[in-house]
């Protein structure tokens, strides 16, 4: 399975994608070149092809079409770093036919950006380990491209029920109270755009839609190039599998849009949604991860994730309990200290 680095023309180095300039940057020679321009350049390994071969636990192994090391990935890796010489490799045999994207949203934030960002948002976090943003800690950081489908949807909406309609009359000696009752159905033809699901069976949900919502009016048609000094992962999962919590969702969005249009006093009805048509399109979208391991639960880490596109920051961070005791006994004997000056001076 080939995997193929795409290499500076001028001086060998590899090139990647750099958000800032939108094109691909050499980090040795600083040259720039647009995505036309970078076609010519594209180095595959057909003089070193690259076979998958299975390793333990369900992952493969590669070689590195540059220094030949073995580069052991999950069976989900689209692109990685070879673990010895650095370079970025896109493993092109990871995205046949059938899990080629349909686009990629590329990242617009660099890295140096996402760790400034970060060191900004955790600086007012003071119960949060020191060892979760140093520096060896944060170099960590990395770019990755996930999977998503982007789901478009057409849906008759239908809502029918009972409506009241009260009224009272003042008869001089009493009160005439008169209620009405209608058959109510309503019905629409509803369209509901960019409905976003992971592709990946072990993405984190949370996460996911934390860093939303992705500018995707700004998605690419796929082109292997923008993986190119990130990693990515391909789906795991079909249209197929989606489709019905899809339908779910905006099931829930009928009876809210469809109610807001009955003005009666009192309305009970029941709300139906019919799927007529759903479109899915594969699309990898660029978010910056940092993870710290829990000591607790090895299955569970903490993490902290940033919108590639927007900024947009979710996390779930360590706690370091020991400088939250500190400072509890420090209140406590604050607390402790002016109370007993109170009964001093006022008993």
């Amino acid at each position: 399975m080939a995997g193929v680095i795409y290499q500076c023309p001028n001086c060998g180095g590899h090139l990647a994608f750099d958000p800032q300039t939108q094109q691909w940057k050499c980090p040795f020679c600083d040259s720039l070149f647009d995505k036309d321009a970078l076609t010519e350049t594209e180095q595959q390994s057909a003089e070193k092809p690259v076979q998958e071969q299975p390793a333990a636990d369900g992952q493969l192994l590669y070689r590195c079409p540059t220094c030949g090391s073995e580069i052991i990935t999950s069976a989900t890796t689209a692109a990685t770093h070879c673990y010895y010489c650095h370079n970025p490799v896109v493993l092109q045999g990871q995205l046949t036919d059938d899990m080629r994207p349909d686009e990629v949203l590329p990242f617009t934030i660099s890295k140096q950006q996402a760790v400034d960002a970060f060191m900004k948002w955790v600086k007012g976090k003071k119960y949060v380990p020191a060892a979760f943003f140093s520096k060896a800690q944060v170099e960590n950081m990395v770019g990755v491209y996930y999977p998503h489908f982007v789901t478009d949807c057409e849906v008759k909406g239908t809502l029918e029920g009972e409506g009241c309609s009260t009224s009272l009359m003042d008869a001089g000696s009493h009160i005439i109270t008169s209620t009405r009752h209608f058959h109510v159905r309503r019905e629409a033809n509803l369209t509901f755009r960019s409905i976003m699901r992971p592709a990946l069976k072990k993405a984190n949900r949370k996460l996911s839609d934390g860093i939303h919502p992705f500018p995707l009016g700004n998605a690419k048609p796929f082109e292997d190039a923008y993986l190119s000094g990130f990693l990515a992962e391909r789906r795991d999962v079909d249209a197929s599998d989606i489709a019905e919590d899809v339908a779910q969702e905006v099931g829930r969005y009928v009876q809210p849009m469809l109610r807001s249009t009955v003005s009666y006093d009192h309305f009970s009805g029941t709300p139906s949604a019919k799927v007529r048509r759903m479109d899915s399109r594969y699309v990898l979208l660029p978010t910056w991860v940092l993870t710290y391991p829990n000591k607790q639960n090895k299955d569970d880490p903490y993490y902290y994730a940033m919108n590639g596109c927007t900024g947009e920051v979710c996390g779930k961070l360590p706690l370091d309990k020991k400088k939250l005791s500190l400072t509890a006994l420090g209140l406590g004997a604050v607390i402790f200290v002016i109370g007993c000056l109170l009964c001093y001076f006022v008993f």
